[in-house]
This record gives structure tokens, sequence and C-alpha cells, in this order.
């Protein structure tokens, strides 16, 4: 019984081998009758690598080789024959192709084709000559075709450009003054944005006041095509500019309140005798004089003094291009800048107070902040939102 279940094992191992084989041949073969033949190719010469002698992936891999080539060889005869400047981009890509195709096949030549008693037929061409020609002529029109976008003088032709002359850097790194040319494409197509601040309140600021509030880092919300501002640059032309437009600016005045309440305890006060009803003092059954427990109610009065003041900055943030000074968006912002301040003094016996209301004891009244500390306060939460707002906002800038 365990010779015989042994003698199926390895009939069932031989079997899932053959089968895989089966399945690994007619997986390339299936890539090229789909027209997949670089797949088929590729897949051809993974399992030759392994395997030299194979026949059958032989055949699949000669079969796909000469497809393959044929195919490229009718697309660089359309495109050519089309005529069009562009194409010579595609007809780089094709014959590079080629000569990559034949170049990962190299390796393995020759192979040898033992049931047809032949070596496989694979055509080996020099297609440098092509490349070079085609490369030429790429370059030659993605760097003409750029220079007249970039004449055209406006932003999406002008990165369309930058992408064209990038294609001219791939070519030839230093074609021409493509480098020039690349910084002309990149200073046309930015868009320059200036961030500044518009008091409108009517209330004068002093200028260090507007100057710590224009101090808002903006470079890490750059874009490959947009540039944030926070100073003017003489010379350049802005295309957009973000308003803090300040409409409300108050500081309130400083408030002062009291408040008083009083706590109160009862605590021991001696004793007194107890006396009867003829007022002569009591006796125990010990003939002792009988004693009774004497209490007081102590008070103190607790003053609580409640500082507060605040300061608010209100307004919008605009959007405006500048060139036709049309708003194109705007979003309301406030900030506003708390001060408060809890002092405690205690007039009477301090021991009838609670021990949370104790512990509040000997804080003091304290110095009200300036308006202008208050505001610059308010203004640095003003910033983050700004910030925060400029960043949702960024995809309305182009």
């Amino acid at each position: 019984m365990k010779n015989r279940l042994i003698l199926i094992t390895k009939k069932i191992v031989v079997c899932l081998l053959v089968s895989t084989l089966i399945i690994s041949c007619s997986q390339s073969s299936k890539l090229m009758k789909s027209g997949n033949y670089d797949a088929a190719i590729r897949k051809s010469t993974q399992k030759l690598k392994r395997k030299k002698q194979n026949d059958k992936e032989i055949v699949v891999l000669e079969q796909s080789y000469q497809k393959a080539n044929d195919r490229d060889r009718e697309r660089i005869g359309f495109l050519k024959k089309e005529g069009k400047p562009d194409n010579w981009d595609d007809i780089f890509a094709v014959y590079s192709r080629m000569a990559q195709r034949q170049e990962n096949l190299k390796p393995l030549l020759p192979l040898h084709l033992e049931g047809q008693n032949r070596d496989a037929n694979f055509e080996v061409v020099n297609y440098s000559d092509e490349i070079i020609q085609a490369k030429k002529n790429a370059t030659e029109y993605f760097y003409a075709h750029a220079l007249s976008l970039l004449n055209r003088n406006n932003k999406p032709d002008a990165r369309l450009a930058y992408d064209e002359l990038l294609r001219v850097k791939e070519y030839s790194g230093n074609y021409k003054d493509v480098d020039k040319e690349l910084q002309r494409a990149k200073d046309i197509g930015t868009s320059y944005v200036l961030f500044k601040m518009k008091n409108t309140t009517g209330v004068p600021l002093p200028p260090s006041f507007e100057d710590e509030l224009t101090k808002i880092s903006l470079t890490d919300l750059n874009g490959a095509w947009l540039r944030y501002y926070t100073h003017e640059v003489k010379g350049l032309d802005y295309d957009y500019v973000i308003v803090v437009n300040m409409k409300n600016i108050n500081v309130s005045p400083e408030a002062i309140k009291e408040t008083s309440f009083t706590e109160t305890k009862i605590i021991p006060d001696g004793f007194q005798y107890a006396l009867d009803a003829n007022g002569n003092v009591k006796k125990d059954s010990s003939g002792n004089d009988i004693k009774l427990p004497k209490t007081k109610t102590i008070f103190c009065n607790v003053i609580e003094t409640y500082q507060n003041k605040k300061a608010i900055i209100a307004g919008s943030l605009d959007y405006i291009n500048n060139s036709t000074g049309q708003l194109i968006k705007t979003d309301p912002i406030a900030s506003e800048n708390f001060f408060e301040h809890r002092s405690f003094g205690a007039i009477g016996d301090i021991n009838a107070l609670k021990p949370e209301t104790k512990a509040k004891l000997g804080s003091k009244p304290v110095p009200f902040p300036s308006g202008f500390d208050m505001l610059l306060q308010a203004g640095q939460v003003l910033k983050g939102m700004v910030k925060d707002i400029i960043y949702k906002n960024k995809n309305i800038l182009f």
C-alpha cells in the first residue's frame, strides 16, 4: 500500500511539472497571438535564460521578434509619410525601442532549433544613424515650437513651451540657448502674487504694527507656477494681489469689577455648666459638675476683583486680479484676544474659609496689557488664519 502511494505521488508531481511547462509555453504563445509581442519576447527570454534549449520558446521568440519589428517599421513608415514635424519624437521612441529590443536579445544568441536543425533567425540592424537623425529632428522641432509658443507671451503657452524645452534638454543638454529660454518660459509662465495689508478702519496704526502682521511666511505655498511675495519687489509685475483688508480694529476699555461673598464656620468656644431649674449646677452620677460645650460662628468676607480687556481685528481677505482690478474672491476674517485676571482679598477671620477659597487668596490685581500688545497677539492668530485661507484658495490662482 505504501509503495502504491509513493508511485501515485510521483505521477502527480510529474503531471504537475508537465502542466506547468505547457502553461508556461502557452503564456508566451498566447501573448504573441494577442499581438502583445514585446511581452511575449520578455516571457520567452526569461525562460530561455534558465534553459536555452527549448524549441517551442525559441520559435515564439523568433516570430514575436519579427512581428514586433515589422509593426514598428510600419509605424515609422506611416509617421514619416504623414510628414508632421512633431512626429519625430515618436519616430525616435520607436527606433529606440527596436534598438533596445535587439540589445536585450543579443546575450542569448545564437539560439539553435534542434527539431529543425537550424539557428533561429534574428535580424540584427544598426539603428544608430536613424536614432541620431530622429533625435536631431525632434530637438529642432521642440525648440522651434517652444519659441513660437513663447512669442505669444501668455502664461498657458509659456508653460507648454517650458515642457517642450525640457524635452530639448533631454535630447541635447546644451542645445543652443535652451537654458536661457527655459528661464524666459519660467518668467512668463509664473503667476506672481503680492500679499499686503490695508487699513480702512480710519484708526491710525504704528508702521511697526503693519510690519509685524505682514511677517508671514508664504514660501512653502509656492508652486511650480505660483510665487508669493510679502514685500513688493521693484520692477516685478504682479498678477494678483491678496489684501488683508482691516475694517474693524477695536480695543475695549480696561474693566474692573468687584464682587464679594461671605463664608462662615462654627468652631468650639469653651464650655458652660449645665444648670437645673433653680439655677444650680447639675451633677453627674459621680458628683462631678456637668459641662456643656460652647460654639461660636466666625465670618470672613471675600472680595473678588475681576479684570478684563478685549482686542479685535476683523475684516476680509480679498483676492484681486491686478491687471483688471477685478475682485476674484473675498473671505471674512476675524481674530480676538482676551485678557482676564481674577484676584482675591479677605476681611475677617480667614479660618472661616473653605480650603479651596483660602487657596485663592494672595493673588493681586496685575497691570493691564497695552492695547498695542493685545492687537499684536490677535494679529498672530490672524496670520495663521490668513495662511490657512490662502492655502485652501490656491487653486483659484493660475
